[in-house]
């Protein structure tokens, strides 16, 4: 697929792994246990390769601002830490899409970000009261050994999807602001 096709692609895909991402986190969540599934997150890391990261830093901050109406319901928190995490991996992506070992270390690193600075947040602002240790434990360790596995399984399909085989010519040319 061409770099021109991902453009207008991208976008759909990712809001609509979004939306997905809160069906299966109802679907696999009950009462003392919640699951957060992070398929977003995982095909953002991906979708580095094929893009500036303006656009990327564009794309996150919009999708994040859908993501704080849709889900948390205060303006601020994904819209803040979608761009960051964008930010992180195109500035380690030479490290990153070295090796399958490092891209599944970086989706454990974005996921734990992301769900503990999200927390954190809300904690800190007051949206939210719970006890951090039992989130860790009955949320975001949960999360986390879903969104590993997703991003075992998946790790094929995406480097093929994202042509991450030949990297170095899949990688954009890094630019100074």
């Amino acid at each position: 697929m061409s770099r021109f096709s991902f453009q207008f692609l991208t976008p759909l895909i990712l809001v609509a792994l979004m939306l997905v991402d809160g069906h299966i986190t109802q679907a696999l969540s009950n009462t003392n246990i919640t699951v957060t599934s992070s398929l977003f997150l995982i095909f953002l890391t991906y979708s580095i390769l094929q893009h500036s990261y303006q656009y990327m830093v564009l794309i996150a901050f919009v999708i994040g601002m859908l993501y704080d109406s849709y889900y948390i319901g205060v303006y601020g928190i994904a819209s803040l830490l979608f761009p960051l995490i964008v930010l992180f991996v195109y500035n380690i992506r030479q490290t990153v899409f070295q090796n399958r070992l490092t891209r599944i270390f970086t989706i454990i690193i974005i996921v734990t970000a992301f769900e503990f600075f999200s927390a954190a947040i809300m904690l800190l602002f007051q949206l939210a009261t719970f006890n951090f240790g039992n989130y860790i434990i009955y949320e975001m360790a949960p999360s986390l050994v879903l969104n590993v596995c997703l991003a075992i399984i998946l790790q094929f399909p995406l480097e093929k999807f994202y042509g991450v085989t030949k990297w170095e010519r899949t990688l954009q040319p890094y630019k100074k602001m």
